[in-house]
């Protein structure tokens, strides 16, 4: 068996799921159970691989008070590795910093290495096959608001003497918008260091990055998604690295998630019917269950498209948030067979109108005017306040579209403009179905 190591992160243990919006109580519940599988799923993989240790880059815990079960479900597993000859070395992010309550919380067993927060600490591990040494280093969070740029202490650390360096680390590499700015740094950062694997963690999107001369630093992601946010939709688990002749190969993802949350488009064409596009989301929803390997499928669908009938009004209606949706009704419970278990959490309905846009923009009525005001908030971008703020002024307050607006649009910011078209011609531009 070669040698590698596996690198992981932000497990955030003890973490709730989001909001599952269609799905009753027993069933979140059990979801909630199934997500744990994640860590059970990683201490596996570094068994079967062999790995000669496991790197944790920080948000090991969603919370430096973490709950006694998930403190025992990380112990256990830890544990399990040691037995097998795992190593362990952790870093602690901005979830889970070494300050006074979390130390007292939580004790790792014998074998494991936690990084301190002073400065950065330096272990060498022999490898399981070849007997050859990685040199692994590593530095924690003190604080929650860490504000050191931690990359500049690495630059301490003497080159390995031709062994492999690995580096640890929780961070904010280039200023990532949609992470908290902690412990910033930059790739220039990371390349005047002695160091061959950058194991990062904080960001929750999956990437690696080539810095030259076999050199990389990656993140590996979180482990376990979460929520419909675009950066937990995708396949999670950890980053299985080669040791190979004196170096570190290609890192090889490896999903280790016990359940997946996906977000998909439904698309409607002008001629289908309700009961069509029903059943269109009934297929889309078996093909998802296929595609994710068994795995609970957390399903948010987006119902898209032209229509020449009207039938976007209808599927608003009848995906309302005040239907007689029951968790045990029959076609929610087929949904969720197909999906292995998961099920539907919500459906978002922009279905547009079906009209010659240019011919309404000729009629200077206030059709016209509708289109070119968002023409305008498209063309100039970044408009998504100013969009909402013209939304609210036209829709007329009694049509409970503002209703509509508000529930398919707080995140999904991007399709701002298509929704208040959408709405917009559906109450001004009635009769112009072509």
């Amino acid at each position: 068996m070669s040698d590698c190591f596996v690198h992981a992160s932000d497990l955030h243990l003890d973490a709730p799921l989001g909001n599952l919006g269609l799905l009753g109580r027993d069933r979140r519940l059990d979801l909630a159970r199934r997500a744990e599988a994640a860590w059970d799923n990683l201490v596996g993989l570094c068994l079967e691989r062999g790995a000669s240790f496991l790197v944790l880059a920080g948000d090991v815990f969603d919370d430096a008070a973490a709950g006694l079960a998930a403190q025992r479900r990380l112990s256990d597993g830890l544990e399990q590795l040691c037995e097998e000859g795992v190593k362990v070395f952790i870093c602690h992010g901005n979830h889970d910093p070494l300050s006074a309550d979390f130390r007292s919380a939580f004790n790792p067993p014998e074998g494991v290495v936690r990084f301190s927060s002073g400065a950065v600490e330096t272990h060498e591990v022999a490898l399981r096959s070849s007997g050859g040494v990685v040199a692994v280093s590593g530095i924690s969070f003190a604080s929650r608001s860490e504000q050191r740029n931690l990359a500049h202490l690495f630059g301490d650390v003497a080159p390995g003497r031709g062994r492999p360096r690995v580096a640890v680390m929780h961070a904010n590499l280039g200023g990532d918008p949609n992470h908290d700015d902690y412990a910033p740094c930059s790739l220039a950062d990371l390349g005047v260091a002695a160091v061959d694997y950058w194991a990062l963690g904080h960001i929750h999107r999956r990437s690696v990055i080539e810095l030259g001369a076999g050199r990389r630093a990656a993140y590996c992601g979180n482990l376990q998604g979460r929520s419909f946010k675009p950066s937990e939709c995708e396949p999670k688990g950890a980053l299985v690295v080669p040791v190979e002749g004196g170096g570190l190969g290609e890192p090889e993802f490896v999903a280790c998630d016990a359940l997946r949350f996906v977000r998909s488009t439904v698309e409607v064409s002008p001629d289908e019917s309700l009961g069509e596009v029903i059943e269109g989301v009934a297929r889309l929803a078996g093909r998802l269950g296929a595609e994710h390997d068994r795995r609970p499928v957390l399903w948010r669908a987006r119902i898209a498209g032209r229509s020449g009938s009207g039938a976007g009004g209808d599927l608003r209606n009848y995906f309302a948030e005040d239907a007689a949706w029951r968790e045990d009704s029959a076609w929610l419970g087929q949904l969720a067979e197909s999906l292995n278990g998961g099920g539907l959490c919500g459906v978002e309905v922009a279905v547009g109108i079906l009209a010659d846009r240019e011919k309404l923009k000729e009629g200077g009525d206030l059709r016209s005017a509708v289109l070119e005001a968002l023409d305008d908030l498209r063309a100039d971008g970044g408009g998504d306040d100013r969009l909402a703020g013209v939304l609210l002024e036209m829709l007329p307050a009694a049509s409970g579209l503002r209703d509509v607006w508000t529930r398919n649009c707080s995140d999904r910011a991007d399709d701002a403009a298509d929704l208040a078209e959408e709405l917009l011609l559906e109450v001004f531009a009635e009769g112009m179905h072509r």
